[in-house]
């Protein structure tokens, strides 16, 4: 029934810990002592928060920890003050997980967050087990020079601005997307607009390609039907471990953890909790 709680998933909380550029805003669900399961720890794209992951906190919090930390600069976490790579992005996401106590988890990343989480199993392998990817943009050098607009959001004193970004939203959404909650994530888009494209910046000087072949950990990478479905197969040649793969998802576009929860938690528990979980 519309407006009734599902009780049988997990209750997502808020919380803050510090981190090197100040406060960080997290979301999670689930026990945070040892539920035999390892806690799984996701990263947002840009320019959204941890909101973006709620339900599938709610969904996965059933039986293990699942937290969703805001990126310095997004969200409710506090902005450095220079503009960061995605290695200072993932230092500060290492502050988070080790303010919670966590020794080793599983880590999901979303377009830039899927950096974020290369990166942060380069810098921290030993509290890494397993990684899912969802799209990762494997630019060439050309690519990147040439692909990601450098100057803050430009702000229109008629509102233009949030108008344009919301219609862009609702074009690229998937069918079947709550509105309620495409406002909710919209909102959490809208709050940083001087360092929106930080993010992206960030996300386009970073080559997946090196991290990739050295981040030797199980990794699964979901290609939805968004703006990185060309793209993200280009991973497929530097997958080193044997149990790392891509699976593509047609047909699933932008909000899909929404729309897809329930199918999106099965693919992650199989890929986690499956026979072949600890290889």
């Amino acid at each position: 029934m519309r407006g009734v709680p599902d009780m049988t998933r997990a209750v997502v909380e808020r919380q803050y810990v510090d981190s090197r550029f100040g406060q960080s805003h997290l979301y999670r669900a689930g026990p945070m002592r040892d539920s035999g399961k390892r806690p799984l720890v996701c990263f947002h794209m840009s320019p959204h928060s941890g909101l973006y992951f709620e339900d599938l906190l709610a969904e996965m919090g059933r039986d293990r920890l699942a937290v969703a930390i805001d990126t310095p600069g997004f969200g409710n976490s506090d902005a450095p003050l220079a503009r960061p790579t995605i290695a200072d992005f993932a230092a500060a996401m290492g502050d988070v997980v080790q303010a919670l106590g966590i020794a080793t988890a599983d880590v999901l990343g979303d377009h830039t967050g899927s950096k974020v989480a290369l990166e942060f199993a380069r810098q921290r392998p030993a509290q890494v087990e397993r990684m899912i990817l969802l799209s990762l943009g494997v630019w060439t050098d050309e690519e990147s020079a040439h692909g990601v607009a450098e100057a803050p959001r430009e702000l229109h004193e008629d509102g233009r601005t949030p108008v344009m970004w919301w219609t862009r939203a609702v074009r690229m959404s998937m069918k079947g997307r709550s509105i309620d909650k495409m406002g909710r994530n919209f909102f959490a888009t809208q709050l940083h607009h001087r360092t929106t494209h930080w993010g992206h910046v960030a996300a386009a000087g970073y080559r997946a390609q090196d991290a990739l072949l050295q981040v030797e950990k199980p990794i699964m990478v979901l290609n939805p039907e968004d703006d990185l479905y060309a793209i993200t197969p280009r991973a497929q040649p530097y997958l080193v471990h044997p149990a790392s793969h891509i699976r593509n998802l047609p047909g699933w576009g932008p909000g899909f953890l929404e729309v897809k929860t329930p199918e999106v938690a099965a693919l992650v528990r199989t890929f986690l909790d499956g026979p072949n979980a600890d290889t």
